[in-house]
């Protein structure tokens, strides 16, 4: 289940009886469905709303055309996982499946309880990790850092400077924040504080040397090498990390 309800399912089939059964199953499995028979429908249903994952039959109206809704999911929500459901796997669809960048095929019939355990798993597997604010003075070494932490799984919000940090500190919701060593003292001091009205959680300030003075109210104060940091993150994030280290 997301953060704000059910994982939520775009199924996209022109078959009457799966369209009555599958989604019910679904349902009582904790998903949230919308169903569309149509390419158009469903084209209409991602720019009205965000969804998880889609589950889209390969040929709806016509053949291949199940790939025209995933390119408009990836587009509208890259973030959604896309399934296509086929009786009729080829070389061909899975070649494209490929450009498009699927996430899995899944054969008709689906037995029920191994197709529920799969979307479920991916779903799971999309979703990032963790939230996590990270600021810096240094655009070439934000954008490192935020690449670096994405490619781990974290969903990063970067700010570039302190009056960008200070907006961002205000909007909550976060599971770490990065403070980097560019930062001045006094700047910190003032973001920590910002950040503490709103979001109890961990703050990380990078420094450049052992001597640089101690932030009031940072759990964390290491050196800004990424390896140290990204282990860091990921024993907060895991719930392994109890106790600051300094």
């Amino acid at each position: 289940m997301g953060a704000s309800g059910p994982d939520r399912i775009l199924f996209v089939d022109d078959e009457a009886g799966i369209r009555a059964t599958l989604p019910v199953i679904l349902k009582r499995h904790g998903f949230s469905v919308v169903v569309a028979e149509t390419v158009s429908h469903a084209l209409d249903q991602i720019r009205q709303q965000k969804f998880d994952l889609l589950l889209s039959d390969l040929n709806i109206q016509r053949e291949g055309d199940g790939f025209e809704v995933v390119r408009a999911m990836r587009e509208a929500h890259p973030e959604c996982v896309n399934i296509i459901l086929t009786g009729y796997p080829g070389i061909e669809s899975a070649i494209e499946g490929i450009h498009q960048s699927i996430d899995d095929y899944i054969l008709k019939p689906a037995e029920p309880d191994k197709l529920v355990a799969l979307l479920a798993g991916k779903i799971a597997q999309r979703r990032p990790k963790a939230r996590i604010l990270s600021v810096s003075y240094d655009e070439i070494l934000l954008r490192t850092r935020e690449m670096l932490l994405r490619s781990q799984g974290y969903d990063v919000v970067s700010a570039l400077g302190y009056a960008d940090a200070q907006e961002c500190c205000q909007e909550g919701g976060f599971d770490v924040f990065v403070l980097g060593h560019s930062i001045a003292y006094a700047e910190k001091q003032k973001l920590v504080e910002t950040f503490r009205l709103v979001c109890p959680a961990p703050i990380i300030s990078l420094r450049r040397n052992t001597g640089d003075q101690l932030v009031d109210g940072a759990d964390y104060h290491i050196e800004p090498d990424p390896e140290p940091l990204m282990q860091l993150v990921a024993r907060i994030t895991s719930g392994e990390e109890d106790a600051p280290l300094q």
